[in-house]
Order: structure tokens, then C-alpha cells, then sequence
């Protein structure tokens, strides 16, 4: 049955000589893996094109729901990205949400809000008139309530070390293994404290936002079983923190 739905591209893998295997994440079926086939070769460049990171595609598969590889038919462009391709502050953090959204959502059922909240961080992210190199940070604070595990803020007098597991902030430092001692505890609450519209003048530098992001993806793994290294992690690291 030939069915529609808006995907979000999050990887790509070349298949034989011409073909590409790519997984989206769906308005409509969650997380999906098509095979587009015919897109790659010199004179098909511009349709290979499509299936950058967080492009936003409208699909028409062959959908079968015991299958685990949709058949595409036809894909087209849902949402223009105007700068989000060529500016290299954008792009780099656009390759890092990806993999993130590969490597953590993994639901083959629809989420609408999950689904709403990423395409308008998308869209909020290519609008930017100035990019932000703290976005990406922001973004997995609020990725982590569409997940089940956002962090509580209530860091105060009484409560100023951030334990990992629970996530709230606690009294004492029992386990600096699963701790974050006082100063990266101010750090982690100064920044669960924001949102997109509240980072468009960064207030951190490249070590405090390095040690907020280490600290995330660990927070990330602790949370989110099998989820693995971020392969571009080090890239951004390199581009923003030093």
C-alpha cells in the first residue's frame, strides 16, 4: 500500500552503485529505514542532494508494517532549508543532532510532539540569523523531556551537585562517578535554565560549553541503553570548544 508521511533525514548508507539506504524519523511511523534507489551517479547528483542531515522530506513508500526496509516511490523536498546546508556553524551542528536522533530514537510508532519538536528546532536553527554555538547544548536539554528523562533544576543552597542517575540536583557529593561536582553543577543548571529564544548572545566560553556537552552525552548514555559514541563529537569539539 502506498502510504505518505514527512521524514526527517538522520543517516544515510550507500547501497550497491547507485542506491541509498536511508533512515528518517516519520510524523507518521516513527523511526523508518527506506531504500531509495537510482539517486546516486553524476547526472542524479542534485537528488542525491536530498537526503543531507535534518533535511525534511515528504515521502511516498510502499509501506508494509512487517517489513523492515520501506520501498520508496517518489521524495521531494517538504521544507527549504536556506542556510542550514552552507554555513558551516549550522551544518556541523546539524551533522551532530542527527546522529544524536539516530543513535537515541529508536520508537517505530508516531509521536506527534516529538515530531513537531523537531521539525520546528529545525526550522529555528536555519532561520537563525546568527548562529549560536551553544544550540546544539540546548537541544539536548530539550530533546531529554520528549525522552522521559529532562533534568530537574532545583539547584539551590541545599542542593548544589547534579547526580547523573536521578537528575536532580542533590546536597552532598557521595559518587563523583555519577556526580558533577560544584562548578559543572552551576554550569548544568545556568544552562537547563534556557531555551532557543534565550541563546542568541552566548554567555559561556569553549571550556564551559565543552564540559556541559561531555557532561550531556554522558547523562545521555546513563539514560539511554546502547546508545554508543557519538562519532561527531570530536569534530564539534574541534569546531566550537577550542
Amino acid at each position: 500500500m502506498i502510504r505518505k508521511t514527512r521524514g526527517i533525514v538522520l543517516h544515510t548508507i550507500q547501497y550497491g552503485e547507485s542506491s541509498l539506504i536511508v533512515h528518517c524519523y516519520t510524523e507518521q511511523y516513527g523511526r523508518q529505514s527506506y531504500m531509495i534507489k537510482g539517486v546516486r551517479g553524476s547526472r542524479k547528483q542534485n537528488r542525491a542532494n536530498l537526503f543531507q542531515p535534518l533535511f525534511i522530506l515528504d515521502f511516498e513508500v510502499y509501506h508494509k508494517d512487517s517489513r523492515e526496509m520501506q520501498l520508496v516511490k517518489e521524495v521531494t523536498r517538504a521544507t527549504p532549508l536556506n542556510s542550514l546546508p552552507y554555513d558551516i556553524t549550522k551544518s556541523t551542528q546539524a551533522i551532530f543532532i542527527a546522529e544524536i536522533l539516530y543513535r537515541v530514537v529508536r520508537e517505530e510508532e508516531s509521536n506527534p510532539m516529538l515530531a513537531h519538536f523537531l521539525i520546528n528546532t529545525i526550522k529555528y536553527l536555519d532561520a537563525l540569523e546568527d548562529p549560536s554555538p551553544d544550540f546544539h547544548i540546548i537541544f539536548l536539554f530539550q530533546l531529554s523531556r520528549y525522552l522521559g528523562f529532562y533534568p530537574q533544576n532545583n539547584f539551590g543552597d541545599e542542593n548544589t551537585y547534579f547526580d547523573l542517575v536521578s537528575g536532580q540536583f542533590k546536597p552532598f557529593l557521595a559518587d563523583p562517578e555519577i556526580q558533577l561536582d560544584e562548578t559543572s553543577s552551576v554550569l548544568w543548571s545556568r544552562y537547563s535554565s534556557f531555551d532557543y529564544q534565550g541563546i542568541t548572545e552566548s554567555v559561556f566560553n569553549s571550556t564551559q560549553r565543552k564540559n556541559v556537552l561531555d557532561n550531556l552525552i554522558k547523562y545521555y548514555k546513563l539514560h539511554v541503553e546502547g546508545m554508543g559514541d557519538i562519532r561527531s563529537l570530536e569534530v564539534l569539539h574541534a569546531f566550537f570548544h577550542n
